[in-house]
């Protein structure tokens, strides 16, 4: 969000100191296309009947273990080895012991689990050091359960990498249709230094530290799995290799607890098909709100963070503890925010800076709770061209031993040796990419302390359902993230979709946000607050200009298709530069407090098509582009709206556009639609019975019967702005217009502190 008005600086100075089954032929190709670049499955990676197979049977036994075949099989007490490659039965158990595999030759091992119980309490479980691959059936029925120590013993330097219940240094694979059963008492369940491919059975893990670890891949279908980890659920950790550390999830069950990431790798995430259930930390918080501070719509006294602000705008910081005064005062001075009130302060005891920030900060105010296009009374000191002072990255940088301090998150394994002075912190998304990830299908459900879907590169989704609850960002990337099909439900989050790119060309989304809905954070390097114009201390208008110029173009918010619901108690769609819409429909139910917009952005809006429906509160509401080609209205009523009061837009016949009950109450509407024409008389109603199908508020089929208000108008551009008398000029009609600054250089409230709305000539309308 970004708005250059003075109360939302104040108070964040304040925060600062505190799918499925494929459809067709050519769906099943690109998939195994897919795949195929991650993983190449052997088909003694599926499981197969080895009664006709030559093996060598091990029965294990405290007593005394024994072997019957050809195979490399060294017996030492409980201990057992195997030198060469071949298949293997075990059955029987073992109390302290373990199975080890250092073959001598090529070739693969397989291990068939016949029933199997074995527990060491010394190291590992099962512990191959060496194997081409290593291949561990499960048979139909049988139940197997293996549990390493609590603490190891090594033989020498090079096998402390050991550190799971089953432990490979080579490809591992599991298969087959029975259960097994780990237990990571050490560290982690299951680890595979090369590949760990699971093809088959039920496998539950529990592990102190993460639960199932495949370095260089993990892939898993047609297999059950269960975790529960006070680490990362499922991982792969292989940072060095740019084609490895990747994960694909072609389908089955899986289930993750963890205390950590659910699941993570260095590199990309795949997921085809199947169903997964991601649980971190005790999951999303019960209510998520935002430390955006605001102010409730209509009149009555602010309810955002200290210290409080009226509906007149007033500062009252009498009710801030001594620590908050002197948090704030040093945030005042880190932002450079102004010289001369920060002079001022300086030998003022807490009492008197209390007084002095209530009486001059609130002396800053506009009278009446305006934006910032109204006049700055005198006293209220604003630096000459009224930009607001640049927050640099020394300023904005935590001061040591302050409780802002950012902490390093550590959740990869090459962290473990990490100096242990830096203050650490447990990352807890749901399912988190390292570069990429890509959503084909399946179904999906995440409740994440923090992102429930997150990527530090792209992230893409183009089918599957996904359900999602996280105490952040529902879907996170730092570049690009592109959603192309699936039914997406953001049940709550923080911010519902955050990218430097976001793009909606198909698929149906719902999302609830506490703060902004859909938020594009590119094209700017400047903390929010400040909006895009910002000056330093050095930079000349020229560089300023050039700054803006170059970042303005990084990140965009395009809509050209699909279904998207938005309810937002921040900015409804936010983009730090341009948003286009091309297609789809889009419903925004935004906020309901004053310093927050139903749509905001810092460049451009451009409509061309689809249809939009967008409502909330008055004070930071902004219209869409002069560019645009499709008809838009945006009506302002004279007071706050109940929820679920209609709105009905009526061509000349009579004929419906558009009836909408909003769910939130709202005292401005913008609809946008190809049905609206230019030049013909337009009806929009408030209230009345309607009768009619309802889907998220938007009536079709409908019939509205005895409205309280309405108004009729023939518009001439493709911006039309309403108030009760009916057309009016943009920006006059609420508080909001010069909230946005100087920064907004297309359509909408708010094109500037110092230019004045110019008279519209008939050639200027023509235009």
């Amino acid at each position: 969000m970004k708005k250059i008005v003075i109360p939302l600086i104040i108070a964040a100075i304040l925060i600062a100191g505190g799918c499925n089954e494929k459809s067709s032929k050519e769906t099943t190709m690109d998939t195994e296309v897919l795949i195929s670049q991650y993983v190449d499955y052997d088909p003694e990676d599926y499981y197969t009947d080895w009664e006709d197979e030559v093996f060598t049977k091990i029965i294990l036994n405290d007593e005394a273990s024994t072997f019957d075949g050809s195979g490399g099989v060294i017996i030492n007490g409980q201990n057992i080895e195997i030198h060469t490659s071949g298949t293997y039965i075990l059955e029987g158990s073992l109390s302290d012991g373990q199975i080890k595999i250092n073959t001598e030759d090529t070739g693969n091992v397989r291990l068939i689990l016949n029933g199997v119980e074995i527990t060491s309490s010394t190291n590992a479980a099962i512990n191959i050091e060496q194997s081409d691959k290593t291949i561990i059936s499960l048979v139909k029925g049988k139940d197997n359960i293996i549990t390493d120590a609590t603490s190891y013993i090594y033989e020498n330097e090079a096998n402390k990498e050991v550190g799971a219940a089953v432990f490979s240094k080579d490809d591992l694979v599991i298969n087959g249709t029975g259960m097994l059963t780990v237990n990571g008492q050490y560290k982690d369940g299951i680890v595979s230094r090369d590949d760990l491919i699971i093809t088959g059975g039920t496998i539950n893990v529990t592990a102190i530290d993460d639960g199932v670890v495949g370095r260089d891949v993990f892939a898993m279908s047609n297999a059950t799995v269960n975790i529960t980890a006070d680490g990362d659920g499922v991982k792969s950790s292989n940072d060095e290799d740019a084609d490895r550390g990747n994960i694909v999830l072609e389908s089955g069950n899986l289930t993750v607890i963890a205390q950590g990431d659910g699941i993570q790798a260095e590199n990309e995430i795949v997921v085809v098909d199947g169903e997964y259930s991601v649980k971190t930390g005790d999951g999303s918080p019960e209510v998520v709100s935002s430390s955006e501070p605001g102010m409730e719509m209509g009149v009555g006294d602010g309810t955002g963070k200290k210290p409080e602000m009226s509906a007149g705008m007033g500062m009252d910081f009498s009710s801030m503890t001594d620590e908050e005064i002197e948090a704030f005062v040093k945030n005042m001075e880190r932002m450079n925010f102004p010289n001369d009130i920060t002079s001022e302060l300086e030998g003022m005891t807490t009492d008197e800076i209390r007084e002095y920030l209530t009486t001059s900060l609130g002396s800053m105010m506009p009278p009446g709770g305006g934006g910032m296009d109204r006049e700055i009374p005198e006293g209220g000191d604003l630096p000459p061209n009224r930009q607001l002072p640049e927050v640099g990255a020394e300023q904005q940088a935590p001061i040591e031993g302050e409780p802002n301090s950012v902490p390093v998150e550590k959740n990869t394994e090459e962290d473990d040796n990490a100096n242990t002075s830096i203050v650490e912190t447990t990352s807890q998304k749901g399912i988190k990419a390292g570069t990429k990830l890509n959503i084909v299908g399946g179904s999906i459900t995440v409740d994440a302390v923090e992102d429930a879907l997150h990527s530090n590169g792209d992230l893409t989704i183009r089918g599957g359902e996904e359900t999602l609850s996280t105490g952040d960002d529902g879907i996170h990337a730092d570049s690009n993230v592109s959603i192309a099909g699936g039914d997406i439900t953001i049940l709550k989050s923080l911010e519902g979709i955050e990218g430097t790119n976001i793009e909606v060309s198909d698929g149906s989304i719902h999302l609830k946000a506490a703060d902004d809905g859909v938020n594009v954070n590119g094209g700017s390097n400047k903390n929010e607050m400040f909006g895009g114009i910002i000056q330093t201390e050095t930079a000349t208008e020229t560089e300023e200009k050039e700054e803006v110029d170059s970042t303005i173009e990084d990140g965009q918010l395009t809509i050209s298709g699909g279904y998207l619901y938005v309810d937002a108690d921040g900015d409804g769609l936010d983009s730090n530069t341009n948003i286009t819409m091309t297609g789809g429909t889009a419903i925004v139910y935004g906020p309901t407090e004053m310093m927050n917009g139903t749509l905001d952005y810092d460049g451009t809006f451009i409509i061309e098509g689809g249809t939009l429906i967008a409502s909330g509160s008055t004070g930071m509401a902004l219209g869409v582009s002069d560019g645009s080609t499709q008809n838009t209205i945006m009506m302002t009523f004279d007071e706050t709206v109940e929820a679920n009061t209609p709105v009905t837009l009526t061509n000349a016949d009579g004929e419906q556009i558009i009836t909408v009950a909003p769910e939130k109450k709202y005292q401005m509407i913008l609809i946008s639609s190809p049905d609206i024409e230019l030049n013909a008389n337009t009806t929009l109603s408030r209230g009345g019975t309607l009768t009619g199908e309802v889907v998220d508020g938007v009536y079709t089929n409908a019939t509205t019967t005895d409205p309280t208000s309405s108004v009729t108008y023939s518009p001439t551009t493709v911006m039309t702005y309403l108030n009760s008398n009916g057309v009016t000029e943009e920006g006059s009609s609420t508080m909001g217009g010069g909230m946005r600054g100087n920064m907004q250089s297309g359509g909408g409230f708010g094109r500037g502190q110092e230019q004045k709305q110019q008279e519209k000539t008939e050639d200027d309308t023509n235009k």
